[in-house]
């Protein structure tokens, strides 16, 4: 299938490219969030403003009527009713820019996979997928992956979006006025406040629901897009391939390098929420060429939270104090064994001290802290149980 002249070259050029291909798919997925959590901050201060006077008039028989369900007087159905829109325009924002990229986004996939491949395939056919049709597909399969998104359906996912942020307005309404809030810290407590950048309320819930939504159904679409035109081409294999960096997730790291047999039911990306990982075509056995890392420590951020970044998320001085490296390594080397090369700080940050400690002094490998089937990292005590042996050699009765 490849062109014969220079295999590895091929192979090199394309580890590359899709390295170079999930940043671009954050970035143009950042365009979309952004797009509705602009909306939804909209949204947020219509609903502050016609909660605000309704709340004002609540009488304290309204008030138990309203937290026991009941909506018999004309004020207490407004309130509802202002409930209920919020999650209806809400629904309705994150449908309306799905609805107008994510087509968009399976023709561009579906061209670029076509025109990737172009490089490495002799006499390169014109190929019948198309963006419309892996749009269909993609909105037909259902995600990869455990819970919350595992099993559902993109539309299933857009469906439940509206009726769970007005749900969440709702009972935060009910717990605020049973526990004695004033209106004001009701109204707050929803939208948030103006010196925290209005990050600080239930609303906020809503625009990280919406981030982690666009993010792994786009990833889905991608990922969906592609493999249509691997089938055609008569590509054999894909094989896994995660983001090198300290925000890749314990589950795709172990499965980095894995092989999967195209025209299969088999495991495909996202594999979680937010997943970065993609599917490779194996042209020639294993992976060959480099493939790109980055290797920080954790940032700190406002909230004195530490977590791992993307460079364009920290600043220059967050660089240098996290020890900022970005390079080259094999194709061929997965994540086991691209973290094993790494300094014991970076290990520690990323597992955690006991993980950490299991994986020097037990010699565990990173498939051992991730459920192989649902791909969810076990907990301390779920490991305990799975291997009480080594836990008592190593930490003892």
């Amino acid at each position: 299938m490849t062109k014969k002249t220079d295999a590895r070259a091929a192979q090199n050029a394309i580890a590359q490219a899709l390295g170079q291909h999930v940043s671009y798919q954050h970035r143009a997925s950042s365009a979309v969030v952004n797009a509705v959590n602009k909306r939804l901050h909209e949204l947020a201060g219509v609903l502050a403003i016609e909660l605000q006077p309704l709340l004002d008039g609540l009488t304290p028989a309204e008030m138990r009527l309203f937290l026991s369900g009941q909506y018999r007087t004309n004020r207490l159905k407004k309130l509802r009713d202002a409930i209920k829109e919020f999650g209806d325009e809400s629904g309705a924002a994150l449908a309306q820019e799905w609805e107008v990229s994510a087509p968009k986004l399976a023709a561009y996939e579906v061209g670029y996979t076509a025109a990737m491949m172009d490089k490495v395939v002799e006499g390169m056919p014109r190929i019948k997928a198309t963006g419309d049709a892996a749009y269909k597909r993609a909105m037909a399969v259902p995600l990869a992956g455990s819970p919350p998104y595992g099993g559902k359906l993109v539309q299933e996912l857009l469906d439940g979006f509206g009726g769970a942020n007005a749900d969440r307005v709702m009972t935060s309404l009910r717990a605020g006025i049973a526990s004695g809030q004033s209106n004001s810290q009701l109204i707050k407590s929803i939208r948030g406040t103006k010196a925290l950048n209005y990050q600080d309320g239930i609303v906020q819930i809503a625009r990280g629901d919406a981030e982690r939504f666009i993010r792994t159904a786009r990833s889905h679409v991608s990922n969906q897009a592609m493999t249509d035109v691997y089938e055609q081409l008569g590509v054999v294999e894909v094989i896994d391939v995660a983001t090198l960096d300290g925000r890749t997730s314990k589950h795709c790291a172990s499965i980095d390098g894995r092989r999967h047999k195209v025209g299969t039911n088999h495991p495909r990306p996202p594999y979680h929420p937010n997943c970065r990982t993609v599917q490779a075509p194996a042209l020639d056995g294993d992976l060959i060429g480099t493939r790109p890392y980055v290797r920080a420590l954790k940032v700190r951020g406002r909230d004195g939270e530490s977590s791992f970044r993307s460079i364009g998320d920290m600043t220059k001085r967050q660089r240098e104090r996290a020890g900022l490296s970005v390079g080259q390594v094999q194709a061929s080397t997965n994540y086991s064994g691209w973290f094993g090369n790494q300094d014991a700080e970076f290990q520690r940050q990323w597992l955690g001290k006991t993980r950490y400690r299991l994986y020097t002094e037990g010699k565990y490998s990173l498939d051992r802290f991730v459920d192989p089937l649902s791909g969810k990292q076990y907990t301390l005590d779920e490991l305990r149980m799975r291997d009480n042996e080594t836990f008592r050699q190593i930490f003892g009765d």
